[in-house]
């Protein structure tokens, strides 16, 4: 199929007339980095029990409040109960232990207004969660992780990659759907210290952009990569999210890589919806609920 030129020449128009549509924001300093932008196929990479998943649904949710963007969760590794605990808690700012029977059941009816979760007792591939995604009225879907899919063994692992990749961003193209990716980094990455020399010498260095499992791939293929990592060992920085962000393809609608070495922190604030420089974006929101 060859491309439209009208669609080119309205571009360059937009683009002229500096009419270039901009990300959607959430109302914090991320917002310099990271915005979402529909359409596009996100790569969330971290080491395991860092937080990935927390970190994912609470920024999905944000743009469930404040957007009204809907989702479409599989996630291999955790219940459909406690990913919806989470979004209450995080939708809230309480415990759910705090909230009535009555309230759960208002708060469950309006989070399935805006997010709807696969059965995870089933093994997918990604073709199948593409199809559900396909078929679903929402804005995008989180395969949550990579390593929880059923790959053809039959093909070797690099082609295999390939594949994917251009099998995800030929559906984000054609449905103007989002697509989040969590994966893990190889396991050379969990053995990366930081040197002798280093304030954080003998913690864990964040997976790079290269760590992704099975390699370059990934990040050739993908329009935006953020790194979530953790200090886990430290005593007093094992609570703080950091968020690295590694690759935003188009600058021009928002976003731009963090200085190396200089992530955002963010406070899990015990599960109630992460806080940066003690600001709670979603706190006006949980007020009006």
């Amino acid at each position: 199929m060859i491309s439209s030129n009208k669609e080119a020449i309205d571009y360059l128009f937009n683009y002229k007339d500096g009419n270039i549509k901009k990300g959607l924001e959430i109302g914090c300093i991320l917002d310099d980095s990271w915005v979402y932008k529909q359409g596009e196929f996100n790569i969330i990479l971290g080491l395991d029990n860092v937080g990935k998943t927390a970190f994912t649904l609470w920024y999905l949710t944000a743009l469930s409040i404040l957007h009204k963007k809907r989702w479409v969760i599989w996630s291999g590794e955790n219940r459909v109960g406690q990913l919806k605990r989470d979004i209450i808690q995080f939708w809230k700012g309480v415990k759910l232990q705090e909230l009535s029977k009555g309230e759960i059941e208002k708060c469950n009816d309006i989070i399935n207004e805006y997010f709807t979760f696969i059965d995870n007792r089933r093994v997918y591939n990604h073709k199948d969660l593409l199809e559900i995604f396909k078929d679903q009225e929402c804005d995008g879907g989180l395969i949550d992780p990579y390593t929880g899919l059923n790959h053809d063994r039959r093909v070797n692992g690099f082609d295999r990659n390939y594949n994917i990749c251009n099998d995800i961003r030929e559906f984000c193209n054609k449905t103007k759907k989002s697509i989040f990716l969590s994966i893990h980094p190889m396991t050379e990455s969990a053995r990366r210290v930081f040197p002798p020399d280093h304030p954080l010498t003998g913690h864990i260095q964040p997976p790079r952009k290269a760590d992704c499992e099975g390699g370059q791939v990934f990040p050739n293929r993908v329009d935006n990569l953020m790194c979530i990592h953790r200090l886990t060992g430290h005593e007093q920085l094992w609570n703080l999210t950091e968020v690295h962000i590694y690759k935003i393809k188009d600058k021009e609608t928002g976003g731009a890589p963090t200085p190396l070495g200089q992530p955002y922190r963010f406070d899990y604030n015990e599960g109630l919806g992460f806080t940066i420089g003690g600001n709670n974006i979603l706190k006006l929101k949980q007020l009006k609920l």
